[in-house]
Order: structure tokens, then C-alpha cells, then sequence
């Protein structure tokens, strides 16, 4: 019997977090089940098919498990949601853990009305928002247009943005299952980058293919350099092992969250084509096994971080081309002077070169630079701010 949700409408991507959330719990209680995603706006529809009825229940045990075992981690000061929680100071473990005990207990109570709740009739979303009474916190790490630190050590004269137990629950468990999360420090600054995928029309394997890629990825390196927003999705998808292909359309979030001093803030946030740089990196690494050593030492001291967000804009956006951002990476390196530095020199081979082209003219050619993709569907808010 088919179950149908519509989620509330949130900006992205906190919408986004919860319909992985959502896909990746009832993959986990229900292996069997056919789901798919399709992407209206800022909501999006799920439909699963599955034999008898989806067990509410299942998919919340096997969503809580997880985060009952990251709020145990919490609580000493470690793990993926303290880290989630990037570069603001001042935090107090066992308080943010008591928090999302509370939380995860709330949402116990309100699962079994998700099918209600998430209806194209319910205006789920009317009932949260600014001052929203009761209702948990939206923090900055989920909803960078509307956040809020946690702990009182920050002044923050706006009203934050509220959301029910279960669309906080559900972005959180996004946040767990789906999402990588890299951190720097650099400079007086520290920071951390998030990206997780945008499923725009995209069903049952390739879904849990899109959250395996992203948070098998989750805190692996904490990078000592200043890096830019762009540079984040090569650095969390040249590392480790690479899927390819997955089928559907889909695309990627990426927010940087930043803090110098006391001051904090949300320094960039960008929807770009995931598909071009996914399938980058799977050519790249098939022809050689240098991709990986490459994007590290850009990303080092030594290096230029700025020349990884080159290859993302090339591959995602259309421009620079790929004769231009080869040129700068080649400069780069031939101008170190340390024995390490001469030996990438070869890290920049010809198949990394090579392939570099061949999907930037897949992608972009017969296309407007900076437009839409061939391979992508044309979805509000395309673009970057920074």
C-alpha cells in the first residue's frame, strides 16, 4: 500500500535534511520498500510502496538509535552533532546533550502523526516560524538563514526560528546520515563547511547512495587553511572510496559557518549540479591514483585552496574552463620549492587533465557558462552567495 508525504516548505536546506531524514529511516526499518523523491519547489513529495503499511515506530527506533548514540558522544565533548555545531565557543556538552534527550523523547510523541503532519493539506509550516513558543530551536547548523546559537554565552537580539519535535528531529537525523561536515582553522578564523545532497527527482538505491556518499565522508580531516566555500565538495568526494554512477536527478547544498573572536555568522551558502563533480572524480580516480594526493596538497598550507573551488566552478557552474583552471593549478605547483612540492608536479597528470575536460564538455558544451547543466532540472535559488 502506497504512503505519500509532502514535506512542510521550509527554505533550504533544512526541507532538504528532512527528507533524507525521513528516506534514509524508512530504508533502514524497511530494506524492501520502494521510495522515491521528487523535488516541488522547496517541499518535497515522497512516495513509498511497501508490502502492508510503513511501521512509524520502526522508522523512529532506527533514527534515535543513531542519535541516542551521538548524544552519548555529546555529552564528553566529541562527535558528529558537537562537531555539527562548528566553530562556536562556549558550549557546555552535558547541557546541549540534555537538549537532544528532550528532543528525541518529544519526537517520539509526535511520529506516529507523520503521515498527518507531512499531508499537502496540513500548512505544517504555518505553525512554526519566528517566536514560536515551546517549540525547539532552529540552530544555525540546520538552518542557516534562520538560526540561532545554542548557550547563552552570545547576545542575539532577534527571535529565533522555532520548529516542532519532529521536523527538528528528522533535519537533525539528516544532519547524522547524510551530510559531511569538514572544519578549518586559519588565520584568527575557524569554521566549519556542511554539504548534503538535494534529491530532485530520485528513487529507492540511488537514494541511499547519495546519503552513503556524504556521511561515510563525515569529519574525516580538519584542514589548517582558510577554505573557501567551493572548495568543500572535492575535499569531502576525492577521499575515501567513490560511487558511481547513481542514477536521478540531484543536486547539492553546501553553508559555511565561521567565527573570528566572539563574532559568528553564516559566510556563505550555495546550490550547485552534484552530478558533474560526482562523475569527475569517478574518471579521474579510474585513470590514476594521484585526484586524491592532488586536492590534499591544494588544500595544505603549501597550497591554494582557492584552485579547488576552481575545479568545482569549472565542472559546476561552466566556468572558468578547463584550460584555465589547469594553467593555475600547474603554476601552483611549479613554482614549490620543497622536495614535496616537485613531486606533485606528476599529481597533476594527464588523465586528471584530461577528464577534467571531458565533463566539462558533457556537462557545458551547446550550454550558457554559469547556467543550467544539461543533465540538471532548473530548481529555485540556483546559485551562491558568499
Amino acid at each position: 500500500m502506497g504512503t505519500e508525504l509532502v514535506t512542510p516548505g521550509h527554505p533550504p536546506p533544512l526541507d532538504t535534511l528532512i527528507v533524507m531524514g525521513i528516506a534514509v529511516g524508512v530504508l533502514r526499518a524497511h530494506p524492501a520498500a520502494s521510495i522515491e523523491v521528487k523535488k516541488q519547489g522547496f517541499s518535497y513529495r515522497i512516495t513509498i510502496d511497501i508490502d502492508g503499511q510503513v511501521t512509524w515506530d520502526r522508522v523512529y527506533e532506527a533514527l534515535s538509535e543513531r542519535m541516542l548514540f551521538e548524544v552519548e558522544r555529546l555529552s564528553y565533548g566529541w562527535g558528529n552533532l558537537y562537531s555539527a555545531f562548528g566553530p562556536q565557543r562556549g558550549i557546555k556538552p552535558k547541557d546541549l546533550s540534555g537538549r537532544f534527550e528532550e528532543l528525541v523523547e518529544l519526537a517520539r510523541k509526535e511520529f506516529p502523526k507523520i503521515a498527518q503532519e507531512y499531508s499537502e493539506q496540513s500548512q505544517h509550516a504555518a505553525r512554526e516560524g519566528r517566536g514560536g513558543k515551546k517549540l525547539p530551536t532552529a540552530y544555525l547548523s540546520i538552518a542557516p538563514w534562520a538560526g540561532k546559537y545554542f548557550a547563552g554565552t552570545y547576545k542575539y537580539q532577534k527571535k529565533p526560528y522555532a520548529l516542532c519535535p519532529l521536523c527538528s528531529f528528522l533535519a537533525w537525523s539528516g544532519i547524522l546520515s547524510s551530510s559531511s561536515v569538514i572544519t578549518y582553522v586559519a588565520e584568527g578564523k575557524r569554521g566549519t563547511i556542511y554539504a548534503v545532497p538535494d534529491p530532485i527527482r530520485v528513487r529507492d538505491y540511488d537514494l541511499a547512495l547519495l546519503a552513503l556518499v556524504f556521511s561515510e565522508k563525515k569529519g574525516e580531516r580538519r584542514f589548517r587553511n582558510d577554505i573557501p566555500l567551493l572548495a568543500a565538495p572535492l575535499l569531502i568526494l576525492a577521499s575515501g572510496e567513490t560511487v558511481w554512477p547513481i542514477g536521478g536527478e540531484y543536486g547539492l547544498y553546501v553553508w559555511k559557518y565561521e567565527g573570528a573572536g566572539n563574532f559568528l555568522g553564516i559566510k556563505g551558502f550555495a546550490q550547485l549540479s552534484l552530478s558533474p563533480l560526482l562523475e569527475f572524480v569517478a574518471r579521474a580516480k579510474a585513470r590514476g591514483k594521484y585526484l586524491p594526493r592532488l586536492i590534499g596538497y591544494l588544500a595544505s598550507r603549501k597550497g591554494d585552496p582557492s584552485l579547488i573551488a576552481l575545479i568545482t566552478e569549472c565542472l559546476a557552474y561552466g566556468e572558468p574552463d578547463p584550460y584555465t583552471v589547469v594553467r593555475s593549478i600547474w603554476s601552483l605547483l611549479s613554482r614549490a620549492e620543497d622536495e614535496r612540492g616537485r613531486r606533485v608536479l606528476r599529481w597533476l597528470d594527464k588523465g586528471v587533465a584530461e577528464e577534467l575536460f571531458e565533463v566539462w564538455k558533457k556537462y557545458w558544451e551547446g550550454h550558457r557558462a554559469g547556467g543550467t547543466p544539461s543533465s540538471a532540472t532548473t530548481v529555485a535559488g540556483t546559485g551562491s552567495w558568499t
